[in-house]
């Protein structure tokens, strides 16, 4: 147990520079937990994700056959893929991976929560490290929206589960909601706030007791938060005006949706490329290489195509379903893959290693495959 503790514990301090813009400029740590935490789960590993393994090998041949752009650096790319799954993803199996994975998702959805949290009292001072609506202690907006939900989700189950448990609810936690929540309006992201909706919805209706009151609080937390409706609002209503206007709702991403379709159409089995584009959406990504797919299943079949995609996929789906069938009460893993489902139709990251948002993902799909309440 102690090993599982220091191991997850150092591996959580590696992966904050990515989630913390004053810690930016340490993210070479993440690089080092890339290297060092696949070999720790290979020595304990009791067997392999076969899935996993057929994906990377579809993926090195979509490069072979398309032979991408250099910009977009492809064998890099899925080299840290790689690194990613095997640290950090399920593609090492056994007992004592699957205790560590339980161990590293509970301190990362923990730091969602601090960061959530703090980035709320931020607002109030003016506290703006990023880029973006409002990023607060993240390096943007979009960021902070997914990281305040996963930290909205980790507070409402532990109060859920205390409840449930002695019918007595932490109040520093609910605050701590209630700030996480209050985050994700300030970033302004909707297809975070669908997603929290879709997550907290499950947890609440697969409660083995207390539905009503959680539902009252919910209330509660609303009604507080009512007269500061317009300020927390007006990033997200400015977001929905600007759509009408374009004349649809989806209309900063409807272009990123077609265009990534007309690349797997063109390219079905094997896609353009791991981490590439045949169509360049945007001129900057000549210069900097950098890709907005708009949607992780659109991006994941127009670059990797049927023969790499479909593996993932199956993983993900045998994820949510362990996470499912675990009793008496919903894994908070499972909630917050529910979440990931959602966002990831509006924002592209399940390939992408070098996001945060990635790093979470697959570590919450290494939970679910392990799950623990």
């Amino acid at each position: 147990m102690k090993q599982h503790s220091i191991a997850a514990t150092a591996a959580t301090i590696g992966i904050l520079p990515l989630m913390l813009a004053p810690l930016a400029r340490l993210d070479f740590l993440y690089y080092g937990v890339l290297l060092i935490l696949p070999l720790l789960r290979f020595r304990r590993a009791e067997n392999a994700s076969i899935l996993l393994l057929l994906g990377l090998i579809c993926a090195g041949i979509g490069i072979l056959l398309n032979n991408p752009l250099p910009i977009f650096r492809p064998w890099e790319r899925l080299g840290m893929f790689a690194l990613l799954l095997a640290g950090i993803g399920p593609l090492f199996g056994g007992i004592y991976n699957a205790e560590l994975s339980r161990r590293l998702f509970q301190h990362l959805a923990a730091c969602c929560l601090i960061v959530g949290a703090l980035s709320a009292c931020g607002a109030a001072i003016g506290l703006n490290l990023g880029a973006g609506q409002f990023s607060g202690l993240t390096p943007h907006s979009m960021i902070l929206g997914p990281v305040a939900a996963i930290g909205f989700l980790y507070a409402m189950h532990r109060i859920m589960h205390r409840y449930a448990e002695s019918g007595t609810i932490p109040i520093l936690l609910f605050i701590a909601a209630g700030a996480c929540f209050i985050s994700i309006l300030l970033a302004s992201s909707r297809s975070a706030l669908l997603a929290t909706g879709a997550g907290t919805l499950y947890l609440i209706l697969h409660l083995p007791r207390g539905r009503s009151m959680m539902l009252l609080l919910g209330g509660l937390g609303c009604l507080l938060l009512l007269p500061f409706s317009g300020e927390l609002l007006e990033g997200i209503l400015h977001k929905m005006d600007s759509a009408r206007e374009a004349g649809s709702i989806f209309s900063s991403r409807s272009e990123l949706w077609e265009d990534r379709w007309q690349e797997f159409a063109e390219h079905p089995f094997f896609g353009v490329g791991f981490a590439s584009q045949s169509i360049i959406t945007f001129d900057h990504s000549l210069q900097s290489g950098s890709i907005e797919p708009g949607s992780s299943y659109l991006g994941c079949l127009s670059m990797l195509g049927l023969t790499g995609t479909l593996p993932l996929l199956a993983v993900l789906a045998h994820a949510l379903r362990r996470g499912m069938q675990a009793t008496p009460f919903p894994p908070l893993a499972v909630c917050v893959l529910i979440f990931f489902c959602i966002h990831m139709i509006f924002e592209g990251y399940l390939i992408s290693a070098g996001s945060i948002l990635c790093v979470l993902l697959w570590s919450c799909i290494s939970a679910s495959l392990n799950p623990q309440t």
